[in-house]
């Protein structure tokens, strides 16, 4: 039995150290995977947290606020000049939009600033912000536009106008978003990226304006996976393949149905984990060549011994 143990002593405790080895790198490794994955999810959530409040922090009150002038104006009979302008004007300030303006079905447009205009040359009926604002039936914000006047990047927030459950016009107010777009491109640079989704899945902003108003249904690789969790869940999470890469994507409803998305780039949230890897082989390697040099020595010894 001893010569037994003496021929066969080191392949039996090469066994016994390999089998450690493996399951001590193992385990070691899911674990930190585990750990920096669910460390890269709650960096996505506050950078997406973070991208929310700045988002909804002027467009909560300025959604309610625009609501409450369009159910003031509700109750007007007429729309004289000299009585709306001091609303317009008021709301404004109280907003702290651009502009804030109204059209109405007989053509006529009224600004903050009493500017109004005639209906020959400029009629709100033609226009696109007019057009969604009556078509609604609550307050809603546009798509980004840049101004023509000002080529600032622009959202308008309108609300219809009902006198006796008759539309009547329509009620704008316009906010600069610029300092939304340059935060949008800097949130999670170091990782990725972070853009803003409509509930149909088109591109409302996005750091790459090649993106912009670029409906995700449509686009290739197709989203529709995403779009279709996105509208069954108000937040998650979500990978995602886009033909060259795998992605991690969490998302979050706004108030006003817009979706915030942060998306991670997972190459390089997996590079460190990656790092570890090459780090536990190296420890491995060093921890054979020590656990060989031990073994050998008393190899040699206990063989010695015998004689």
């Amino acid at each position: 039995m001893i010569h037994f143990l003496q021929r066969h002593f080191r392949w039996f405790a090469t066994g016994l150290f390999t089998l450690f080895l493996t399951i001590f790198a193992s385990v070691s490794y899911i674990k930190i995977k585990v750990y920096v994955e669910q460390e890269a999810r709650e960096k996505q959530l506050l950078i997406m947290n973070n991208l929310k409040t700045t988002i909804e922090s002027w467009m909560k009150p300025s959604m309610r606020l625009v609501t409450q002038l369009g159910e003031e104006l509700s109750w007007k009979k007429t729309f004289e000049k000299e009585e709306i302008v001091p609303l317009l004007a008021h709301a404004k300030k109280a907003i702290g939009s651009v502009q804030v303006y109204m059209g109405l079905e007989d053509g006529r447009m009224m600004y903050d600033t009493g500017k109004e205009l005639d209906p020959k040359w400029y009629n709100p009926k033609e226009r696109s912000w007019y057009q969604e604002g009556l078509q609604s039936d609550k307050t809603v914000v546009s798509m980004p536009f840049v101004g023509f006047a000002s080529n600032q990047l622009t959202l308008t927030v309108m609300t219809p106008i009902v006198v006796n459950e008759e539309k009547k016009g329509v009620v704008a107010a316009s906010f600069y978003i610029n300092n939304l777009y340059r935060q949008l491109k800097t949130v999670g640079f170091e990782y990725g990226y972070a853009y803003i989704v409509n509930h149909e899945g088109v591109v409302v902003l996005h750091p790459d304006k090649s993106m912009q108003s670029i409906d995700l249904k449509t686009a290739k690789p197709s989203k529709k996976e995403f779009l279709r969790a996105m509208n069954e869940k108000n937040e998650g999470f979500f990978e995602y393949n886009n033909g060259t890469e795998e992605e991690l994507l969490s998302y979050s409803r706004l108030q006003n149905g817009w979706f915030t998305v942060v998306v991670f780039k997972k190459a390089i949230v997996m590079a460190f984990i990656n790092k570890i890897l090459i780090l536990f082989i190296m420890m491995g390697i060093l921890m054979s060549l020590l656990y060989f040099a031990i073994l050998d020595k008393i190899h040699h010894l206990w063989v010695h011994s015998k004689e």
